[in-house]
């Protein structure tokens, strides 16, 4: 073979290099993953833990967010159709081991879902959020932190507590925060958001028994307005137990402050009657931005307890968060929480952290870091 040709042969397989790396380029500039995580410790001191009025001092993990990592991702089909994915699992920062949610433990314990987003919206199918929840992130006095908000009796009043406060085997629902088995749709009209899903049961010959049923609405104007409800069927001691949970709240800016109310009841119905349960929950606060790295808050919530003579649980929450950058975070918060020796676990925001008949009082600060 001459020179020439010799240089035409490697000219023209240098030409399909080139192609195929360009295509190779295209593709992974269509298909976007992302590494992300979260870790939140500090210190906490809480005077009262027990009827005896012990004191505890620990290193906590999720003072304000949840310590996590996962992976998220989309591709790009054409047409304004994306396909997407996310995976996302809880860690404990404290100490580096996995935690569970409800009965869910593993890798990906609180999502695990994949689906299509384009101009009709997005839907998923698989392990997800409950947007029930997402709806009410923005009424919530405390935006739904991971300790100290209506985050806890969110969750206590969709598990078969009940009058005993021993949880029976919850089901896949993931405490009503995340759900198992789900198919939903999402989308945004203006200013309102829905969210709407379906979980299944997968109990061969009912096809309600651990059925779930979510709905969430908000309306983001002048204002931010939320509605959600959410329906679990046989998560405790059979196909008959259920709960259901409706939320109304609102958020009115005013300048540096944001103003916020947010009213929950929670019904858990069973033939057992001591797992039967009624509450009624009501958040209400502030947040000020009282400079452009500072926002406090104060907030009160009360928890009452209709099956228990009226058992109640007040709460005031102070706290302030500090950002050293966009990502990383400083924060402190003062607790301090009085549970009538009636009231039940589930009306607390402090339900593991303080006993029933007493007042208890909880100063924590820490760290959060965004990845």
């Amino acid at each position: 073979m001459t020179t020439r040709k010799v240089a035409h042969a490697l000219a023209r397989r240098s030409l399909i290099g080139v192609a195929v790396l360009a295509a190779t380029a295209g593709a992974a500039q269509a298909q976007n993953v992302t590494l992300f995580g979260r870790l939140d410790v500090g210190l906490q001191f809480t005077n009262k833990v027990n009827p005896a009025g012990d004191s505890l001092s620990e290193v906590k993990n999720g003072g304000i967010l949840p310590s996590i990592w996962g992976i998220r991702g989309s591709e790009d089909l054409g047409s304004g159709l994306k396909a997407v994915f996310n995976l996302e699992s809880d860690f404990g920062a404290d100490t580096g081991g996995s935690r569970g949610l409800g009965n869910i433990s593993g890798a990906f314990g609180r999502q695990a879902n994949v689906g299509l987003s384009g101009g009709f919206g997005t839907v998923l199918l698989g392990r997800q959020y409950s947007p029930a929840l997402l709806a009410e992130l923005g009424t919530d006095p405390r935006g739904y932190k991971e300790s100290y908000s209506m985050l806890l009796p969110y969750a206590l009043t969709q598990l078969p507590l009940g009058n005993t406060g021993v949880e029976t085997p919850p089901g896949p629902n993931g405490l009503g925060i995340f759900t198992s088995n789900l198919v939903s749709y999402s989308n945004s009209f203006g200013p309102v958001n829905l969210g709407v899903a379906y979980g299944f049961g997968e109990q061969a010959g009912d096809n309600s028994a651990g059925r779930t049923i979510a709905l969430g609405l908000s309306y983001n104007g002048p204002v931010t307005v939320s509605f959600s409800y959410q329906g679990i069927n046989g998560i405790g001691a059979g196909a008959n137990d259920e709960t259901t949970r409706v939320g109304f709240g609102v958020a009115v800016p005013f300048g540096d402050f944001t103003f916020k109310g947010l009213f929950a009841r929670a019904e858990y119905d069973s033939p057992t009657p001591a797992l039967q349960s009624k509450t009624d929950h009501v958040g209400v606060g502030a947040d000020w931005r009282w400079s452009p790295a500072n926002a406090a808050t104060v907030a009160y919530y009360q928890g009452k307890d209709k099956n228990t003579g009226g058992g109640k649980t007040n709460a005031i929450v102070l706290s302030n968060d500090h950002s050293l950058s966009k990502r990383t975070v400083l924060y402190g918060q003062f607790v301090r929480v009085d549970r009538d020796a009636t009231a039940s676990a589930a009306t607390s925001i402090a339900a593991g952290g303080t006993p029933a008949g007493q007042k208890a009082s909880i100063i924590g600060v820490g760290i959060k870091h965004d990845f």
